[in-house]
């Protein structure tokens, strides 16, 4: 019995020490587990509010393909879904086929984006903390943390700000959603030229970072409030300005968008501003999109998929005007 003992504990030792690494990523493993876990809860209540019939399941299906795609841009890019589906929402309407409102319009993108940039943000928080990841990554950590926590703690009190106190006109939000769609595909447009030009990459914040990050928490976050969108893009596009890594820029700006919207969607649930049956529809869509936005983007590359996003931001924003 003492002989076989002492192989069987050395055996189980040896199987304690190899778990030993999965342990220390199970804090971002368990907290990934309950998010998903509300997240499952939260669509069982759309799915309950919503209780939709043959007829709107035929004539509200297509949403569906809307979502994937609005969510696998916002995921790959760090460009909030709103871009695609205020626009998308605002045809559908204009023809008749979807009666949304530009408030309802805003509301309803920023409860789509709550599953879509959910995920989306979970997925880049696993990837930094997954078995074998890569040095440069490990020491991405806390830099991507700072900015998170930066442009949140302007961002949230300025979206919540603007929300209940600055008042909410559907009809000026869509009207600025416009002007700052062209405004943001042609800075998007500039910045690829630059990040075409060779270039060392920064990974540390400097005072002026610091400064930019806190200002842009307090338009994004104002901005976020009017049309859903503003924080995560404007985030991502200040800092490969100033030429941090591709995945510090979009994984903060996917984070710090996921929890702004998770907040401002509190005022469009009180206000009544949701469509139920458009959320049961777009919400599996996006989640999806969100899970695999990251493996688009390496599929397609960098450029090319910004290039892409740039032209349907600008266009779709100068269509709409004529509108």
């Amino acid at each position: 019995m003492r002989a076989l003992a002492g192989p069987t504990a050395t055996a189980n030792l040896n199987a304690m020490t190899s778990f030993a690494p999965s342990l220390r990523t199970s804090p971002v493993r368990r907290f990934t587990l309950a998010c998903l876990a509300l997240l499952a809860l939260a669509y069982g209540a759309v799915l309950i509010l919503s209780a939709p019939g043959w007829p709107q399941i035929a004539g509200l299906w297509p949403i569906s393909i809307v979502g994937l795609a609005g969510a696998l841009v916002a995921s790959a890019t760090g460009v909030g879904g709103g871009v695609v589906f205020v626009p998308v929402f605002s045809v559908l309407r204009e023809s008749g086929l979807l009666d949304l409102g530009p408030l309802q319009t805003v509301g309803t993108s920023f409860s789509i984006q709550c599953f879509g940039m959910g995920v989306g943000a979970l997925t880049w928080l696993n990837r930094y903390y997954r078995p074998g990841v890569r040095p440069d990554e490990i020491a991405h950590r806390p830099v991507v943390g700072r900015v998170v926590v930066m442009a949140l703690a302007t961002g949230l009190p300025a979206l919540v700000a603007t929300q209940y106190l600055a008042g909410m006109n559907g009809e000026l939000a869509f009207l600025l959603f416009k002007l700052f769609s062209i405004g943001l595909g042609c800075a998007l447009i500039i910045q690829l030229i630059v990040l075409r030009s060779p270039h060392a990459e920064r990974e540390r914040l400097e005072s002026l970072d610091h400064v930019l990050i806190l200002l842009i928490g307090l338009a994004g976050g104002a901005a976020t409030a009017l049309f859903s969108v503003g924080i995560g893009e404007l985030l991502a596009l200040t800092l490969f300005l100033r030429r941090f890594p591709v995945d510090i820029c979009v994984s903060t700006a996917v984070i710090v968008s996921a929890v702004s919207v998770w907040v401002g969607s509190h005022y469009h649930f009180e206000a009544g501003h949701l469509d139920w049956g458009v959320l049961v529809f777009a919400a599996p869509a996006v989640a999806a999109g969100g899970f695999f936005a990251r493996r688009l983007a390496h599929a397609l590359g960098g450029l090319r998929l910004k290039l892409m996003t740039a032209l349907w931001i600008t266009g779709s924003g100068a269509a709409l005007l004529v509108l």
